[in-house]
């Protein structure tokens, strides 16, 4: 037995004996995951929710990390042009760069499928596709084709098209200028549609519009707004032709040198700023169109079967695609 004095002896020892386990079991928890500094580039500016995205995975990863992972934002497209961003990946100029899946379309067909026209019914399909097993296939497929990691599918709304003149069919955009990204799917759409695409960067596109260089360009409502393209188009036609997703890429061999604790995080903490952002883009959307009609634009909803119809040849330009059109197709 152990005298009053005694016991208060031991217990002390035990506090600081605990104390002690605590903070070395902490420090060793901390070491486990690498110190890193990370760039993220990004488009979105600090008004954007693309952006509050980015730094919610800033924010979950700094805290998983006990601040040993710091991911700082390039945004406002600083680091250069979505191609240019993609590319500074392979040499470390960027560590990540949030843009969509298509991106990599240069780098292999199988990118394209998430912009493959008129192939997701609407924002459910397109995130159980993108939650499920069959979107884990894909990004795999995406990721062994093209060497870049993909993150999270951050669902954006449907692209339409912010013209300067109306649109009430598909017969009308004969003739018509449309600003798309450089990437060929974009371009290909809308030459079977009859238009006649312009590849532009997404900064020239507000000049352009106003100095009468294109006429209409196609983006997710979001972006309509963020880059005030209504200042310089009249009308929107919802053509809905593809629903977007963002998400948060990252060069193979880069991702691969992280320790696999770091890599988990960053899968999870980048999942749940995507699906965070998935579920805001929703709740905004119907803002979105009121938002443009308060602006002065005018909404033209035209028959999107006749653009369903005249898209089929679409399979031919990029027959790879094709199985994965049809699963995603009969995906239900």
């Amino acid at each position: 037995m152990y005298s009053a004095s005694e016991r208060k002896k031991h217990l002390k020892s035990a506090v600081v004996f605990g104390l002690v386990a605590s903070f070395f079991g902490a420090s060793a928890s901390a070491l486990a995951v690498e110190r890193a500094t990370l760039q993220l580039a990004t488009i979105a500016s600090p008004d954007n929710l693309w952006y509050e995205a980015a730094q919610r995975f800033s924010d979950g990863v700094a805290e998983r990390t006990d601040g040993n992972v710091k991911i700082e934002i390039a945004h406002s497209g600083t680091t250069g042009s979505v191609r240019e961003s993609v590319e500074a990946l392979q040499i470390g100029a960027n560590d990540i760069v949030q843009t969509v899946i298509a991106s990599l379309e240069p780098y292999d067909d199988i990118a394209a499928i998430e912009s493959y026209p008129y192939l997701f019914r609407d924002a459910d399909h397109f995130l159980e596709v993108f939650s499920g097993s069959l979107g884990d296939e894909i990004y795999q497929e995406i990721s062994n084709k093209t060497g870049f990691t993909l993150i999270g599918a951050g669902y954006r709304g449907a692209r339409e098209m912010a013209s300067k003149r109306p649109v009430e069919s598909v017969d009308d955009l004969s003739g018509l200028r449309i600003r798309v990204p450089e990437i060929r799917i974009f371009r290909k759409t809308w030459e079977i549609l009859g238009a006649s695409p312009i590849p532009m960067g997404s900064g020239e596109v507000y000049t352009g519009l106003q100095q009468g260089i294109i006429d209409a360009v196609e983006n997710p409502l979001e972006a309509h707004l963020r880059s005030r393209y209504h200042e310089a188009a009249d009308y929107v036609v919802m053509t809905g032709h593809v629903h977007s997703a963002y998400t948060f890429l990252f060069d193979n061999a880069r991702f691969e040198s992280f320790s696999p604790e770091l890599q988990e995080i960053l899968r999870e903490e980048g999942r749940n700023a995507m699906e965070w952002g998935s579920q805001e883009s929703l709740k905004q959307i119907a803002e979105l169109e009121a938002e443009l009609e308060r602006l002065g634009v005018t909404i033209i909803r035209p028959n999107l079967d006749e653009f369903r119809e005249k898209i089929q040849p679409m399979v031919d330009e990029f027959p790879h695609l094709a199985p994965w059109v049809e699963r995603i197709s009969a995906d239900t």
